[in-house]
């Protein structure tokens, strides 16, 4: 099963084929007819998983093309070919999104042209200069605190309990460039800050590599998940698909679903989805999107994707995965960094941790 995390997301593209320098998605495409699309998607599974739901549909004919290389790497040859591109709709995520508006692509989306987008949740959805949504969500995830019970000395409440002493060695820490540096934001979060103003998190992680208590520097999920199951820590942050495959063999308490303000425990979401091109097919497109993130088929994609649905009507929602939530849960303890700027943020992060932090570990 594919597993929606950042790094899969990266991984499925560059495995994608990349089309040639000269060619033109348009110059790849086969006659259409007036209900036929032209669609970018991630290789692998993900694009598996996306012609199995679609195939439940006859409306519209979709000429599936695959990622130059990255999704990045798509938008700028989109942008080389732009105002012709010869694509309708184009796969992506969150840092995507930001690109996409800049550069006043993305034909706008309403309830009218696509009525189920009024079951996603409005912190997933991104809007240009002119307040025009120009994101259709499609399937979420999110990076999470958790803990193995048996391993933890006390019940932990607030991300402060991380400098408790009982805690000596018990901290599994992502590194400041792993991750896109979300775990140095929870901190900035927690201590007044933001992912703009992150001198609270680097006070924090000081104190806290100064404690003794972080027992093992992340820089990969691979880090995370061996470091908790051999019991070498107890307590970290990462992917929530990463800890839902640990609590198939341990306990794990996700801190989720707590007054964040009082905790600082924020879930960090993320999503993949789809965004229509103008100049296209627009109607086509929109048509087969609505029919995407409908309940039953995001719920289905979701199952086949390895992440949980979009659309809040979608079932099972609620039921025991940590990561399902609430409308209403949503708008409480969700949060949706600025992804578009963390990942211009993380080399730089990197570089300060090993010149501040490293030292005092």
């Amino acid at each position: 099963m594919f597993i929606m995390s950042r790094r899969n997301l990266l991984k499925h593209a560059a495995s994608a084929a990349a089309f040639g320098a000269t060619t033109s998605y348009a110059g790849t495409c086969i006659a259409r007819a007036s209900e036929s699309i032209v669609a970018i998607e991630w290789g692998g599974e993900s694009i598996n998983a996306m012609k199995e739901v679609v195939a439940k549909q006859s409306d519209v004919q979709i000429n599936w093309q695959l990622h130059a290389g990255t999704s990045a790497a798509t938008l700028a040859k989109i942008k080389a070919m732009w105002p012709n591109p010869g694509v309708d709709i184009v796969s992506g995520w969150d840092p995507n999104w930001a690109t996409i508006a800049a550069e006043g692509w993305a034909e706008p989306v309403t309830v009218d042209k696509v009525p189920n987008i009024a079951n996603i949740s409005s912190k997933l959805l991104v809007k240009d200069k002119a307040g025009n949504v120009i994101n259709i969500p499609r399937g979420i995830s999110a990076e999470v605190w958790f803990c193995r019970e048996d391993l933890m000395p006390f019940e932990i409440s607030k991300l402060d309990d991380l400098l408790d002493p009982r805690l000596k060695g018990k901290i599994c820490f992502p590194k400041a460039d792993f991750g896109y540096g979300v775990a140095l934001v929870s901190l900035a979060l927690y201590k007044g800050g933001n992912e703009r103003n992150m001198e609270p998190a680097w006070d924090f992680v000081k104190k806290l590599a100064a404690s003794g208590n972080i027992g093992r520097i992340a820089t990969s999920d691979v880090d995370i998940s061996n470091s908790i199951s051999s019991g070498e820590t107890a307590i970290s942050f990462g992917t929530g698909n990463s800890a839902n495959n640990l609590s198939r063999d341990f306990k794990i308490r996700f801190l989720t679903k707590m007054d964040p303000k009082a905790s600082g425990f924020w879930s960090y979401f993320y999503h993949d989805g789809w965004c229509v091109l103008k100049g296209g097919h627009t109607d086509a497109a929109f048509k087969l999107l609505n029919f995407i993130i409908s309940p039953d088929v995001d719920a289905e994609y979701a199952r086949l994707a390895g992440s949980m649905p979009a659309n809040l009507n979608s079932k099972p929602l609620g039921g025991t995965n940590p990561l399902a939530f609430t409308a209403d849960e949503m708008q409480r303890f969700a949060f949706v960094p600025d992804w578009a700027f963390l990942s211009q943020q993380s080399s730089d992060w990197g570089k300060r941790w090993e010149q501040e932090i490293q030292p005092l570990l």
